[in-house]
């Protein structure tokens, strides 16, 4: 069940927003976005919370430049060495 909360916004951030609306679905969208970088969220669980598809919610962060990707580098690199041995151990 979801909760309810009141924050207060400045005018001067309201602003920048057509509508009282759009902001608080920009600070919703922020919020889930946060969640699922931590990997608190995947990005099925994100898209569903926000109403969009898998690939939406993988263009949506796109059009924030993020990453759809949560690894640091080095389980990156060690998934890229894991890779390359792989495709060693295939091309014998």
């Amino acid at each position: 069940m979801p909760t309810t909360i009141y924050v207060e916004i400045p005018d001067i951030i309201l602003e920048s927003y057509s509508s009282p609306t759009e902001l608080e679905r920009s600070i919703y969208e922020d919020i889930i976005i946060s969640e699922f970088q931590k990997g608190h969220l995947t990005i099925r669980e994100s898209a569903k919370l926000l109403d969009l598809t898998y690939e939406g919610f993988i263009e949506l962060l796109g059009e924030r430049k993020l990453s759809f990707i949560n690894a640091s580098q080095d389980e990156l690199e060690q998934s890229y060495d894991n890779f390359e041995r792989f495709l060693q151990a295939y091309n014998r």
